[in-house]
């Protein structure tokens, strides 16, 4: 087995990540990480990949010098480096030196998606989706033992997301993935690590497979813990008219041989009783915690009563470039109320500026777009640059105009609970700060939401949440996603090209 890790634990400035966590990456395991978000799981993955060392456990390594690629959430590359030297200075020191690098690059570079016309760019000028394709590209140039990808999809466009998928099926070595992307789990893995507060479970299968054992695992816990709640129920009745019993029976024993040995026998059924229950109670299961209500009302307060023309947003002949790089031109287009758009595109073709230009953060364009003024715009940046870092999470909503009865029922929604609103937003993961952007700008009263990249950094859960949100909003939608899945009841996935 490349590695095994045992008895893992890790924690920062004092605050325990994960505790006593162990496991092993077998020959052929391709291995799918999922979890919330700020449970543990990048730390884990750079524990694995000798990035980081544990406060307690071991990990060992089969052979002993394994090579282990470790492709970055954010990817880094140097400032002043081109998109092909960030490249072709990978593989100099990683294969063998007979082999003709430079070919090897540029079929890779082709290969990915990035055309030889950015190749002189600086590697840090990318966008998001061209900085992740570019990282991805060191697999092809790259001799390892060993895979680790941390959100390797995050960014990328459809057809990106597909060769990334097909190319990993076909790679005959074991990795370990971090993702949030439910269809590529279904496509890419066959085994699911779950890291939770309790520790890390292991699963047979890809995530659907997953997802089915977890709901029978869950309907098994409800049933045992309604089980267990009974059987206390009934130990501290049977407990309590024991000790009706034996009082009675030990008054009116007095010195009378037989009743005090029937007391006796009450006294004894009323020991062994109570240390049954010392037992139960010992061994107490959790209660299983019912998601909570969708937060209906909320969301639909900003445009309740509300009435609207049928056209409510158009653009004509819309342009927009830099310097001679043109980024698109000729767009004219229509929004009605309740229209739900998903624009979609391939990275670099401009999606972001087209929402900016929409939302009117970009002023400089060709052509003209016209909102109606009864309509209030949200705009949601992939960036999340829009928080204030010093503020708690619910002081951030709060400043959206709302009520904090309001914010706190959304706020749980969207799985931030009791105390969790008071965290900084600073201490948040990205994921997390998605959320609370995501919170601020339901409660701010827009009927048209504009959505760059919404659920990039969330977690799975986080993304039903949003989905379930986004389902109940009966104002505008306008949103960019690379791609996004939608599970039916029957919990198989659904791809949409939408």
């Amino acid at each position: 087995m490349p590695a095994r890790f045992h008895e893992l634990s890790k924690s920062y400035h004092g605050k325990t990540v994960f505790k006593n966590i162990s496991g092993e990456i077998n020959d052929g395991d391709k291995v799918g990480l999922v979890g919330l978000n700020g449970i543990g799981k990048t730390t884990l993955a750079r524990l694995i990949a000798n990035r980081e060392s544990c406060d307690a456990g071991k990990i060992v390594y089969a052979p002993p010098h394994l090579r282990i690629l470790y492709i970055e959430q954010h990817p880094q590359f140097d400032s002043y480096a081109s998109v092909y030297e960030a490249i072709l200075n990978v593989p100099t020191k990683n294969l063998q030196q007979t082999r003709d690098t430079e070919t090897i690059v540029k079929k890779s570079l082709n290969k990915i998606g990035l055309n030889e016309a950015i190749w002189s760019q600086r590697a840090v000028s990318l966008s998001g989706g061209e900085k992740t394709k570019l990282a991805l590209c060191r697999i092809m140039v790259t001799n390892f033992d060993l895979l680790i990808l941390d959100e390797p999809t995050n960014h990328l466009d459809t057809k990106s997301c597909e060769w990334l998928e097909e190319f990993i099926g076909q790679l005959d070595k074991p990795m370990l993935i971090i993702s949030h992307d439910r269809f590529f789990l279904d496509r890419a893995v066959n085994k699911i690590w779950e890291l939770t507060a309790r520790g890390l479970k292991m699963y047979e299968g890809n995530y659907s497979a997953y997802r089915t054992q977890k709901e029978i695992e869950l309907k098994n816990m409800a049933r045992e813990y309604n089980k267990q709640q009974l059987k206390i129920q009934h130990l501290k009745q049977v407990i309590n008219t024991r000790e009706d019993w034996y009082q009675s029976a030990h008054q009116a024993a007095g010195q009378n041989d037989f009743y005090r040995s029937k007391a006796n026998k009450h006294a004894n059924v009323l020991k062994a009783k109570r240390k049954e229950l010392e037992r139960t109670e010992s061994a107490k299961l959790d209660k299983p915690v019912k998601p909570v209500s969708p937060a209906f009302e909320v969301i639909k307060k900003s445009i309740r009563g509300k009435k609207y023309p049928p056209y409510l947003v158009q653009g004509q002949n819309l342009g927009k470039s830099f310097g001679r790089n043109i980024i698109f031109q000729g767009i004219s287009f229509r929004i009605k109320r309740g229209d739900k758009i998903a624009l979609i595109g391939a990275n670099g073709v401009g999606k972001t500026t087209l929402l900016k230009t929409i939302c009117g953060l970009d002023q400089d364009y060709q052509g003209t777009v016209t909102i109606n003024p009864a309509v209030k715009t949200g705009y949601f940046a992939q960036e999340l640059n829009n928080l204030p870092y010093g503020a708690t999470i619910l002081d951030s909503v709060l400043t959206a105009g709302t009520t904090a009865a309001e914010a706190r029922l959304l706020l749980a929604n969207l799985l931030f609970r009791g105390d969790d609103v008071y965290k900084s937003i600073a201490n948040l993961s990205m994921g997390e700060r998605g959320r609370v952007a995501f919170a601020k700008l339901i409660l701010s009263g827009a009927d048209m939401l504009i959505l760059d990249e919404p659920t990039n950094y969330m977690d799975i859960e986080s993304k039903e949440k949003i989905e379930s949100v986004l389902e109940d909003f009966k104002g505008i939608i306008l949103f960019c996603l690379p791609r996004q899945i939608f599970y039916s009841k029957g919990g198989q996935p659904d791809f949409h090209h939408r």
